[in-house]
Protein backbone atom coordinates (compact mmCIF):
# COMPACT_ATOMS: atom_id res chain seq x y z
CA UNK A 1 0.00 0.00 0.00
CA UNK A 2 1.37 3.14 -1.01
CA UNK A 3 0.49 6.69 0.21
CA UNK A 4 0.63 10.34 -1.60
CA UNK A 5 3.21 12.59 0.66
CA UNK A 6 3.54 16.44 0.22
CA UNK A 7 6.11 17.22 3.10
CA UNK A 8 5.61 21.15 4.51
CA UNK A 9 7.96 22.52 6.76
CA UNK A 10 7.71 26.15 8.26
CA UNK A 11 9.94 28.30 10.11
CA UNK A 12 8.37 30.72 12.43
CA UNK A 13 9.10 34.26 10.79
CA UNK A 14 8.94 32.58 7.43
CA UNK A 15 7.03 34.62 5.28
CA UNK A 16 5.89 30.87 3.41
CA UNK A 17 5.82 27.12 3.59
CA UNK A 18 9.20 25.30 1.90
CA UNK A 19 7.59 22.41 -0.31
CA UNK A 20 10.39 19.71 -0.34
CA UNK A 21 8.69 16.46 -1.95
CA UNK A 22 5.59 15.05 -3.67
CA UNK A 23 5.87 11.19 -3.85
CA UNK A 24 4.21 8.12 -3.66
CA UNK A 25 6.09 6.43 -0.82
CA UNK A 26 4.82 3.58 1.83
CA UNK A 27 3.42 4.20 5.02
CA UNK A 28 6.89 3.30 6.73
CA UNK A 29 8.71 5.89 4.44
CA UNK A 30 6.15 8.24 4.98
CA UNK A 31 7.10 8.13 8.81
CA UNK A 32 10.47 8.13 8.79
CA UNK A 33 10.93 10.94 5.73
CA UNK A 34 8.98 13.25 8.03
CA UNK A 35 11.24 11.92 11.49
CA UNK A 36 14.42 12.83 8.97
CA UNK A 37 12.48 16.26 8.17
CA UNK A 38 11.99 17.37 11.72
CA UNK A 39 15.55 15.96 12.44
CA UNK A 40 17.42 18.34 10.11
CA UNK A 41 15.58 21.33 10.93
CA UNK A 42 15.86 20.96 14.94
CA UNK A 43 19.36 20.51 14.40
CA UNK A 44 19.07 23.95 12.02
CA UNK A 45 17.82 25.68 14.34
CA UNK A 46 19.98 24.83 17.18
CA UNK A 47 23.35 25.35 15.16
CA UNK A 48 25.05 27.57 13.10
CA UNK A 49 25.38 26.58 9.64
CA UNK A 50 27.49 27.95 6.98
CA UNK A 51 26.49 30.73 4.47
CA UNK A 52 24.86 29.43 1.33
CA UNK A 53 25.07 32.71 -0.63
CA UNK A 54 26.51 36.16 -0.53
CA UNK A 55 23.96 37.51 0.47
CA UNK A 56 23.19 35.10 3.94
CA UNK A 57 26.92 35.64 4.46
CA UNK A 58 27.14 39.34 3.91
CA UNK A 59 23.53 40.28 5.42
CA UNK A 60 22.68 36.79 7.26
CA UNK A 61 19.07 37.55 6.16
CA UNK A 62 18.33 34.95 3.40
CA UNK A 63 18.00 31.31 3.53
CA UNK A 64 17.60 28.43 1.13
CA UNK A 65 15.59 25.25 1.91
CA UNK A 66 17.98 22.22 2.33
CA UNK A 67 16.50 19.49 0.36
CA UNK A 68 16.20 15.57 1.91
CA UNK A 69 18.93 13.32 0.65
CA UNK A 70 16.18 11.13 -0.92
CA UNK A 71 15.73 13.98 -3.58
CA UNK A 72 19.23 14.15 -4.86
CA UNK A 73 19.62 13.10 -8.39
CA UNK A 74 22.01 11.04 -9.27
CA UNK A 75 24.87 12.22 -10.86
CA UNK A 76 25.22 10.74 -14.78
CA UNK A 77 28.37 9.38 -15.38
CA UNK A 78 31.07 12.14 -17.21
CA UNK A 79 31.43 11.05 -21.19
CA UNK A 80 34.13 12.36 -23.49
CA UNK A 81 34.27 12.33 -27.27
CA UNK A 82 36.80 10.30 -28.71
CA UNK A 83 38.35 14.29 -29.80
CA UNK A 84 37.88 14.73 -26.24
CA UNK A 85 40.24 11.68 -25.20
CA UNK A 86 42.68 12.44 -27.85
CA UNK A 87 43.47 15.55 -27.36
CA UNK A 88 43.97 14.66 -22.99
CA UNK A 89 46.34 11.76 -23.80
CA UNK A 90 48.40 14.31 -26.03
CA UNK A 91 48.33 16.65 -23.17
CA UNK A 92 49.92 14.45 -20.89
CA UNK A 93 52.35 12.73 -23.17
CA UNK A 94 53.51 16.20 -23.72
CA UNK A 95 53.73 16.99 -20.21
CA UNK A 96 55.43 13.95 -19.24
CA UNK A 97 57.87 14.10 -21.99
CA UNK A 98 59.04 17.94 -21.35
CA UNK A 99 59.66 17.45 -17.46
CA UNK A 100 62.18 15.02 -19.03
CA UNK A 101 63.93 17.73 -21.21
CA UNK A 102 65.27 20.87 -20.77
CA UNK A 103 61.65 22.28 -20.83
CA UNK A 104 60.47 21.83 -24.20
CA UNK A 105 60.03 19.00 -26.87
CA UNK A 106 60.56 19.27 -30.69
CA UNK A 107 59.54 16.81 -33.17
CA UNK A 108 59.02 16.57 -36.92
CA UNK A 109 57.18 20.46 -37.78
CA UNK A 110 56.93 21.97 -34.64
CA UNK A 111 58.19 22.38 -30.86
CA UNK A 112 55.87 22.37 -27.36
CA UNK A 113 57.37 24.16 -24.49
CA UNK A 114 56.27 25.13 -20.97
CA UNK A 115 55.06 28.86 -20.61
CA UNK A 116 57.04 31.07 -18.79
CA UNK A 117 55.33 31.84 -15.79
CA UNK A 118 56.35 35.88 -14.82
CA UNK A 119 57.32 36.08 -11.36
CA UNK A 120 58.55 38.48 -8.55
CA UNK A 121 62.18 36.93 -8.46
CA UNK A 122 64.13 39.90 -7.95
CA UNK A 123 62.57 41.81 -5.18
CA UNK A 124 64.66 42.42 -2.18
CA UNK A 125 63.01 41.15 1.17
CA UNK A 126 63.08 43.56 3.87
CA UNK A 127 64.50 42.70 7.17
CA UNK A 128 62.43 44.55 9.57
CA UNK A 129 58.94 46.96 9.66
CA UNK A 130 61.60 50.09 9.97
CA UNK A 131 62.99 49.59 6.81
CA UNK A 132 60.22 48.65 4.98
CA UNK A 133 58.59 51.92 6.16
CA UNK A 134 61.44 53.45 4.66
CA UNK A 135 61.29 51.73 1.11
CA UNK A 136 57.19 52.07 0.47
CA UNK A 137 56.08 55.24 -1.02
CA UNK A 138 52.82 55.21 0.67
CA UNK A 139 51.41 58.52 2.48
CA UNK A 140 52.50 58.42 5.79
CA UNK A 141 48.82 58.95 7.34
CA UNK A 142 48.09 56.05 5.08
CA UNK A 143 50.47 53.44 6.05
CA UNK A 144 49.94 54.25 9.12
CA UNK A 145 46.01 52.93 8.89
CA UNK A 146 47.41 50.01 7.05
CA UNK A 147 49.91 48.67 9.12
CA UNK A 148 48.37 48.97 12.46
CA UNK A 149 48.24 45.68 14.17
CA UNK A 150 50.22 43.70 11.30
CA UNK A 151 52.47 41.25 12.53
CA UNK A 152 54.16 38.61 10.64
CA UNK A 153 53.36 35.20 11.06
CA UNK A 154 49.45 36.28 11.54
CA UNK A 155 48.89 37.58 8.02
CA UNK A 156 47.07 35.37 5.86
CA UNK A 157 45.53 37.74 3.50
CA UNK A 158 47.04 40.67 1.65
CA UNK A 159 44.35 42.05 -0.55
CA UNK A 160 45.34 44.47 -3.13
CA UNK A 161 43.05 47.03 -4.77
CA UNK A 162 43.71 49.45 -7.69
CA UNK A 163 44.46 52.36 -5.21
CA UNK A 164 44.41 54.17 -2.56
CA UNK A 165 42.13 57.33 -2.00
CA UNK A 166 43.60 60.66 -0.75
CA UNK A 167 44.13 61.42 2.92
CA UNK A 168 42.31 64.55 2.62
CA UNK A 169 39.08 62.26 1.30
CA UNK A 170 39.61 59.36 4.12
CA UNK A 171 40.04 61.58 7.17
CA UNK A 172 36.62 62.94 7.74
CA UNK A 173 35.44 59.74 7.31
CA UNK A 174 37.18 58.14 9.95
CA UNK A 175 35.52 56.47 12.89
CA UNK A 176 36.76 53.67 15.28
CA UNK A 177 38.06 49.86 14.03
CA UNK A 178 38.17 47.88 11.32
CA UNK A 179 36.06 50.04 8.82
CA UNK A 180 39.54 52.67 8.88
CA UNK A 181 41.12 50.47 7.26
CA UNK A 182 38.80 49.93 4.24
CA UNK A 183 38.10 53.56 3.98
CA UNK A 184 41.90 53.60 2.68
CA UNK A 185 40.84 52.07 -0.39
CA UNK A 186 36.92 52.80 -0.95
CA UNK A 187 34.06 54.90 0.31
CA UNK A 188 32.36 54.77 3.03
CA UNK A 189 29.27 52.53 1.64
CA UNK A 190 31.50 50.04 -0.39
CA UNK A 191 33.88 49.75 2.37
CA UNK A 192 31.15 48.63 4.71
CA UNK A 193 30.20 46.26 2.36
CA UNK A 194 33.89 44.47 1.88
CA UNK A 195 34.63 44.76 5.32
CA UNK A 196 31.03 42.81 5.51
CA UNK A 197 33.07 40.42 2.98
CA UNK A 198 35.86 39.79 4.85
CA UNK A 199 33.92 39.22 7.97
CA UNK A 200 31.96 36.46 6.15
CA UNK A 201 35.20 35.19 5.14
CA UNK A 202 35.83 34.57 9.34
CA UNK A 203 38.69 37.11 8.66
CA UNK A 204 40.01 39.03 11.65
CA UNK A 205 41.91 43.03 11.61
CA UNK A 206 45.29 40.96 11.94
CA UNK A 207 44.93 38.65 9.27
CA UNK A 208 44.21 41.26 6.78
CA UNK A 209 46.14 44.03 4.86
CA UNK A 210 45.01 46.15 2.25
CA UNK A 211 47.57 47.46 -0.11
CA UNK A 212 47.01 50.04 -3.25
CA UNK A 213 48.51 48.67 -6.88
CA UNK A 214 49.23 51.80 -7.91
CA UNK A 215 50.41 55.40 -6.42
CA UNK A 216 49.69 58.77 -8.59
CA UNK A 217 48.68 56.97 -11.43
CA UNK A 218 52.06 54.75 -11.17
CA UNK A 219 52.19 51.32 -10.87
CA UNK A 220 53.82 50.02 -7.73
CA UNK A 221 53.52 46.46 -7.76
CA UNK A 222 57.34 45.54 -6.88
CA UNK A 223 56.30 47.37 -3.41
CA UNK A 224 53.25 45.48 -3.18
CA UNK A 225 55.18 42.34 -3.20
CA UNK A 226 58.15 43.52 -0.76
CA UNK A 227 55.44 44.14 1.35
CA UNK A 228 54.12 40.37 0.72
CA UNK A 229 57.74 39.11 1.15
CA UNK A 230 57.93 40.84 4.49
CA UNK A 231 54.38 39.47 5.91
CA UNK A 232 54.16 36.43 4.33
CA UNK A 233 51.01 35.87 3.71
CA UNK A 234 49.03 32.44 2.97
CA UNK A 235 47.26 34.05 -0.07
CA UNK A 236 47.23 37.81 -1.98
CA UNK A 237 43.78 38.67 -3.29
CA UNK A 238 43.53 40.95 -6.20
CA UNK A 239 40.60 43.30 -6.36
CA UNK A 240 39.62 44.26 -10.40
CA UNK A 241 41.50 44.03 -13.60
CA UNK A 242 44.00 46.23 -13.00
CA UNK A 243 45.46 45.33 -9.60
CA UNK A 244 45.34 41.62 -11.49
CA UNK A 245 47.55 42.45 -14.14
CA UNK A 246 49.66 44.24 -12.53
CA UNK A 247 50.75 41.39 -9.41
CA UNK A 248 49.93 38.24 -12.17
CA UNK A 249 51.97 40.39 -14.99
CA UNK A 250 49.75 38.86 -17.38
CA UNK A 251 46.70 40.93 -19.55
CA UNK A 252 44.30 38.08 -18.85
CA UNK A 253 40.37 38.76 -18.84
CA UNK A 254 39.27 39.10 -15.02
CA UNK A 255 36.41 37.27 -16.11
CA UNK A 256 37.92 34.48 -17.47
CA UNK A 257 40.66 34.31 -13.97
CA UNK A 258 38.45 35.17 -11.19
CA UNK A 259 38.99 32.32 -8.53
CA UNK A 260 41.46 30.55 -9.50
CA UNK A 261 44.60 29.92 -7.49
CA UNK A 262 48.05 30.89 -9.63
CA UNK A 263 51.49 30.43 -7.83
CA UNK A 264 54.15 33.31 -8.16
CA UNK A 265 57.35 32.95 -7.01
CA UNK A 266 58.19 35.59 -4.11
CA UNK A 267 61.92 36.17 -4.29
CA UNK A 268 64.63 33.68 -4.31
CA UNK A 269 63.35 31.02 -1.98
CA UNK A 270 59.39 31.93 -1.35
CA UNK A 271 55.73 31.45 -3.20
CA UNK A 272 52.66 32.79 -2.62
CA UNK A 273 49.54 32.26 -4.48
CA UNK A 274 47.61 34.72 -6.11
CA UNK A 275 43.92 34.58 -6.45
CA UNK A 276 41.91 37.41 -8.28
CA UNK A 277 38.03 38.44 -7.44
CA UNK A 278 35.88 41.34 -8.51
CA UNK A 279 36.35 44.80 -7.29
CA UNK A 280 33.68 45.22 -4.32
CA UNK A 281 32.38 48.26 -6.27
CA UNK A 282 32.01 45.73 -9.28
CA UNK A 283 29.40 43.28 -6.71
CA UNK A 284 27.70 46.84 -5.30
CA UNK A 285 26.84 48.06 -8.33
CA UNK A 286 25.97 44.59 -10.41
CA UNK A 287 23.59 42.38 -8.01
CA UNK A 288 23.86 39.53 -10.33
CA UNK A 289 28.05 38.97 -9.66
CA UNK A 290 27.15 38.70 -5.48
CA UNK A 291 26.68 34.89 -6.10
CA UNK A 292 30.08 34.60 -7.97
CA UNK A 293 31.94 36.80 -5.83
CA UNK A 294 30.74 34.41 -2.91
CA UNK A 295 31.89 31.48 -5.17
CA UNK A 296 34.73 32.71 -5.24
CA UNK A 297 35.34 33.87 -1.40
CA UNK A 298 34.49 30.33 -0.25
CA UNK A 299 37.33 29.14 -2.71
CA UNK A 300 39.59 31.41 -0.34
CA UNK A 301 37.98 30.44 3.01
CA UNK A 302 38.63 26.25 1.70
CA UNK A 303 42.37 27.57 0.95
CA UNK A 304 42.72 29.58 4.83
CA UNK A 305 41.04 26.05 5.95
CA UNK A 306 38.25 28.53 7.39
CA UNK A 307 35.55 26.74 5.36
Amino acid sequence: MFSSLTCFFSVEGDNEFKTFVTRKLPPHRVKGLMDDLFKRKLLKLRQGTTPTSFADAVYGDLEFPIEPEVLKTPQQPQTFTEKEQILTSLEQFAQEKIRDTDGSLKFPGGEIALKAVPGWEDIQVPQSIHELKERITLDQPLAGLSFELKQTGQLKVLFVTESFRPWDQVSPELSEGFINEMLCAFPLKTAELFMRMLLAMKLTPPEVLLYPSEKDGESIAQEVMEVAAFFNPEVIVTLGAKATHRILKTNDRLSMVHGQFFQRQMGASRSVQVVPLFHPSIIENSPGMKKTAWVDMQKIMKHLKKL
